[in-house]
């Protein structure tokens, strides 16, 4: 295995602190890869080709792992059936021809593909075509999507094959994507606070499920679980499950809820609870809490103490939920039509 020279930041490569290999040698490269996908064949598709491989992995939380995947030629790989885990791979340049059971998309940067780990699964990388991919456990899928249809997983998830980013309805899962690499990238400081992490996997199986084509997302869109009664599955949530939903949330505010979680708590589905806040609040359940989230780090922030004693605003921040502090500098300015740290330095004033 070749032992790589120290880069500069202008050659770095997506997740290079978290490499775990690079190699010219076929069978190195798969078993490599294979120890954190599966097993699987690899070959290159042209005689001769030198393989310049490498693979950088970096766990979000529990169920997910962000991967930077390489191998320079064109290279022909067949997983078979993933079994264990779902797979989001975003070429960062080329593309790649995706066959997974009966669907078949060619792959670019605006097209991702998700195979599904129930299908089987044949994949043609075209030279230099180097994939952000996002592994994700099945089990914890699953138990997400069951949570949101708020009934058990009858059928196997499969999802579209083709994932089209450039769809407004996927823009805001690829920009949190985006984030996610940026942020894990630049600094340890969300894998360093796992209550932080977990709400950001949770986020991103959610996005996932809601936003991305699947097998579910007609039972999800009508806002019934396959388990729900004939008279509970077309009517519409009452006001009462929102007040729920508010208290639950204001009970919540520094713990990493999710929208499953609190339809979990209110018990109905995440379409009619959506479709509820909407009518009654203008907003969606989790624009309402992140709203909750602001006023609450406002309060702290108004709270009168000395400069010595004040806890530092990314703490705050840190502590509702918001683990990109200009992200909460911008939301807490257009809420409140001031930076954080005016509120702060007022509240030290007044000490």
């Amino acid at each position: 295995m070749d032992i790589a020279p120290q880069s500069t930041a202008a050659d770095r490569l997506p997740l290079q602190r978290y490499r775990l290999f690079d190699s010219h040698d076929l069978d190195e490269a798969r078993e490599f890869v294979g120890r954190v996908f599966c097993p699987h064949d690899l070959a290159t598709l042209h005689p001769g080709d030198r393989l310049d491989a490498c693979h950088h992995s970096a766990p979000l939380h529990r169920h997910v792992s962000l991967n930077y995947v390489q191998y320079g030629p064109a290279v022909r790989i067949e997983p078979g059936y993933l079994r264990s885990f779902y797979l989001l791979q975003i070429p960062l340049r080329g593309g790649a021809t995706v066959r997974c059971g009966g669907q078949a998309v060619e792959s670019h940067t605006l097209m991702a593909s998700v195979p599904s780990p129930t299908e089987p699964l044949s994949m043609r990388w075209h030279e230099d075509s180097p994939q952000f991919i996002v592994k994700i456990e099945r089990d914890a899928l699953h138990a997400r999507l069951s949570d949101l249809l708020q009934a058990p997983v009858q059928q196997p998830l499969v999802f579209d094959l083709g994932m089209d980013l450039a769809n407004p309805a996927l823009m805001g899962m690829a920009s949190f994507i985006a984030y996610l690499r940026s942020a894990v990238e630049t600094s340890a400081f969300l894998l360093g606070h796992p209550v932080l992490a977990e709400q950001a996997e949770n986020h991103l199986l959610t996005s996932l499920l809601l936003s991305a084509q699947h097998n579910h997302s007609a039972v999800l869109a009508a806002g019934a679980g396959a388990g729900a009664s004939t008279a509970g599955a077309g009517r519409m949530v009452l006001p009462r499950a929102v007040k729920r939903a508010q208290e639950f949330m204001h009970s919540q505010l520094e713990l990493p809820i999710t929208l499953a979680d609190v339809c979990a708590h209110v018990g109905t589905s995440a379409r009619s609870l959506q479709q509820a806040f909407a009518q009654c609040t203008g907003k969606s359940p989790m624009a309402f809490l992140r709203d909750l989230r602001l006023d609450a780090a406002r309060a702290a922030l108004q709270q009168p103490t000395s400069a010595d004693r004040a806890p530092h605003v990314a703490d705050i921040a840190a502590r509702y939920g918001f683990f990109h502090l200009g992200h909460f500098a911008e939301g807490y300015r257009k809420r409140f039509g001031e930076t954080p740290s005016d509120t702060r330095q007022r509240g030290s004033a007044g000490h």
